[in-house]
């Protein structure tokens, strides 16, 4: 990505970033909306997959994948599916209008901005059509006028509930919430990416995320970013646990033949373990790290940051990460002696968060060397 522009998704009204960097650091202050940004932006590269938007509701406790006994279709299932997927709009409030829709995507003069992405709440009807597999259902967009929608009293006929219409890339896809079990119906390409978040230390995706490179010229770089906290890490694997039922990761020391479960040793080295795995599997796409600091002491942070900018470059990975941490910015500014890394400051302005850029090198290092505030 080039530049992104955000329009009408949970607290950002219309965010524009013109020029983007392999490394990006989003700063701020809390709930300005650094996370909002990375959501968005996964988002994006997903290509509005229903599948990854029910995961973000999960991360955020607001489960859609209902287990009450409602019927294929059920007034109360629509109205909690509503309920949940409204916390992806600006208050919690319903957009029907196509002029309102949720907007990602980059700006109109890069090569890629036919890639934009829509997403709006819509009024649906079921209609059935003969094609040469014979009658299937189909779901269909009913369009009111504002004064219809103002009023809450559709007539038509036909009408069945509630849903979301999601467009990426001129394909369109309709995702109706008075029905179960619709979502495998969504199949929109996007950008590969990986997306680690805060408290991310030990996650049961980092065994299937190992197994991926397992044995390729990746797999090296593992233990390399390991020995940022234990140089004596000679090998690590991921090995059956009876008890916890999944694989966990094993190290090995130099001179010493047991293997130490990694969870024994600490939350900064199984933090590592977790970005690193993210990092590696996202060739030629996106990562996006949230809160880069946490678990992390500041002696390493730099150490860190040199292994991402040099692996972003290898594999041609494009790098987001928050922290409202002055320790990760110093060491940002540090490791970035290629010119690949770029800081984004949002800040709230009247209500609409506006990104402020700091391109200028010496600007940047005048500012982290005298301590200046550029949370």
């Amino acid at each position: 990505m080039k530049s992104v522009v955000i329009k009408n998704y949970k607290n950002i009204k219309d965010l524009s970033i013109d020029s983007l960097a392999p490394v990006n650091l989003i700063v701020g202050r809390n709930n300005v909306g650094k996370s909002t940004l990375l959501e968005a932006i996964s988002i994006y590269a997903a290509g509005g997959n229903i599948e990854w938007l029910k995961e973000i509701l999960e991360f955020r406790g607001e489960s859609v994948e209902i287990k009450s006994p409602f019927d294929d279709t059920d007034i109360e299932l629509e109205k909690i599916m509503m309920e949940h997927f409204l916390s992806f709009f600006p208050e919690r409030k319903p957009i029907y209008s196509e002029g309102e829709s949720i907007i990602i995507k980059e700006k109109e003069n890069n090569a890629s901005s036919k890639k934009v992405l829509s997403i709006r709440m819509v009024y649906i009807e079921d209609v059935t059509v003969t094609g040469e597999t014979g009658r299937v259902n189909r779901q269909v967009v009913i369009e009111l006028t504002p004064e219809q929608i103002l009023a809450d009293d559709i007539t038509t006929p036909n009408l069945a509930g509630r849903g979301l219409e999601i467009t990426f890339a001129g394909e369109t896809t309709i995702v109706p919430f008075y029905k179960r079990n619709r979502y495998a119906l969504t199949k929109m390409k996007g950008i590969p990416f990986e997306y680690v978040r805060t408290y991310d230390f030990q996650t049961t995706q980092n065994a299937s995320l190992f197994d991926k490179i397992s044995l390729s010229a990746e797999e090296k770089y593992i233990v390399e970013a390991l020995h940022i906290i234990d140089p004596d890490i000679e090998k690590l694997n991921f090995l059956n646990d009876d008890l916890q039922k999944r694989r966990i990761p094993y190290v090995t020391l130099k001179g010493k033949e047991k293997r130490h479960r990694l969870s024994s040793m600490g939350d900064g080295i199984n933090r590592v373990l977790t970005i690193i795995l993210a990092l590696l599997n996202c060739k030629g796409g996106i990562l996006l790290l949230d809160e880069f600091e946490t678990g992390l002491h500041h002696s390493i942070q730099i150490r860190l940051w040199k292994i991402i900018f040099m692996l972003s470059e290898k594999l041609n990975i494009q790098v987001f990460v928050t922290s409202h941490s002055q320790d990760c910015i110093n060491s940002f500014v540090e490791a970035n002696n290629k010119q690949k890394g770029k800081l984004i400051r949002l800040e709230n302005r009247n209500g609409n968060v506006v990104a402020v850029n700091y391109d200028d090198e010496k600007e940047l290092r005048f500012a982290t060397d005298n301590n200046i505030e550029i949370r």
